[in-house]
């Protein structure tokens, strides 16, 4: 059978408790991306660089770094993994040969990311995931014991980097350490001149300074952190969609004890670093050695919570509206990501409103709730017409080379 018979997935294939994970797991990234829009990108590890912060200000803090930094990246990641599976999986089982067209599509992604990367934001995920996505599928076969104990390999990684990194910056002469730390402690002027880039700077400026957080995004980022991490979450949720766990065929109680082990364990370790990480003040080997450890390690925990809390409200019938609104940010994924970072990017920058810098921790909380409003309701009316986002039309029909329905109301392709 050749490829032009290979056809999207339909609606009745697709499982719903994916789709549901899919949208929350989207909306809640933006409680990390909206803060590296919206604030100098130093303050991110290191807050104190905007000054000591009010009492709403440590409780956005606290309540973004330990429920959320990570937390839904990872579960992002899980997705993406079991996704890879369920699609060459589905397409082998009709005679096609499901990894060839699945290359093509994580080509056609990864110069998706690189648009979005270069010319919208530096924050993309799409090029990692496209690079990692390439190497996964080949490890698909493996028996689910060997992918869990590569898995477990993989995340340890970068605790062991973050360590060694931590070690250098202390045995490093003072004069080294500081000339190394002027990213992690940036002076008053470097952080006035981003905030008024971002303000008031033309789109070219902006675009320059995105081409060289990109370096580090894209290449330091990528080797220290995400090929290992990554990889091993995709294993992980390949594992997961095996063993019934994503697509919601365990029992209530299955899913209620992985809800209340997973956020439960996961929120006292994080909360346990990032308070070390307060009494510190952000101290540069203490965070590498010891503080940013501890969130990481958690994150994995607290995102299978998360799994199973959002599974068994789907499994109780319960919060009908919520759910529905996660499936349809979910079945438009593609394009609210993308769509996210074209708003605050209008929203932040200087050739849309230019407000970077002009809000605290806690009232991009707001903004925040804004967006995830809009994205909620645009996307439920959109799939009251159409059968998928514009951009997964278009993904859809570069993967396959052949027009997908885009329209319910289209009768032919």
């Amino acid at each position: 059978m050749q490829d032009p018979h290979a056809a999207p997935t339909s609606l009745k294939e697709r499982i719903q408790s994916l789709d549901i994970l899919r949208g929350f797991a989207l909306l809640g990234i933006l409680f990390i991306n909206i803060q590296l829009f919206a604030l100098p990108d130093s303050s991110f590890a290191n807050p104190l660089v905007l000054g000591e912060m009010s009492g709403l200000d440590s409780f956005a803090y606290w309540l973004v770094h330990v429920f959320a930094e990570l937390k839904f990246m990872t579960i992002f990641s899980i997705l993406f993994g079991a996704g890879i599976l369920l699609f060459v999986n589905r397409l082998t089982e009709k005679g096609i040969d499901g990894s060839k067209i699945h290359t093509r599509r994580m080509m056609w992604l990864l110069l998706f990311g690189m648009i979005h990367a270069y010319f919208i934001w530096f924050g993309d995920i799409l090029v990692s995931y496209s690079i990692i996505g390439l190497i996964v599928v080949l490890m698909r076969k493996m028996k689910d014991v060997w992918k869990l104990v590569l898995f477990a390999f993989l995340y340890l990684v970068p605790i062991l980097f973050f360590y060694v990194i931590g070690r250098f910056f202390e045995t490093m002469p003072e004069s080294m350490v500081e000339e190394s730390l002027a990213e992690f402690f940036p002076s008053d002027e470097v952080i006035s001149a981003e905030i008024d880039l971002y303000q008031n700077g033309s789109w070219f400026d902006i675009f320059v300074k995105r081409a060289q957080l990109n370096l580090n995004y894209q290449i330091g980022s990528f080797f220290l952190l995400s090929i290992w991490r990554t990889t091993g979450m995709m294993l992980l949720g390949m594992v997961l969609l095996n063993r019934g766990i994503l697509s919601a065929k365990k029992t209530k109680l299955f899913y209620a004890v992985m809800a209340l082990v997973g956020i439960g364990v996961g929120t006292l370790i994080s909360n346990h670093g990032v308070q070390e990480m307060i009494q510190n003040r952000w101290e540069v080997v203490h965070y590498f050695k010891y503080g940013y450890q501890y969130n990481y390690f958690s994150s994995v925990f607290t995102a299978l919570g998360y799994i199973g809390l959002i599974i068994l409200i789907y499994e109780l019938n319960v919060l009908k509206f919520l759910m529905k609104a996660f499936e349809a940010v979910g079945r438009l994924a593609f394009t609210n990501y993308l769509c996210q970072s074209v708003i605050c990017s209008i929203i932040f920058y200087s050739y849309g409103f230019g407000l970077f810098g002009e809000y605290t921790r806690f009232e991009l909380l707001f903004w925040m709730l804004g967006i995830w409003i809009f994205q909620m309701t645009s996307s439920s009316i959109w799939l009251k017409y159409y059968q998928m986002g514009p951009l997964e039309c278009l993904w859809r029909h570069l993967s396959y080379k052949e027009k997908p329905q885009l329209s319910k109301n289209q009768g032919i392709r």
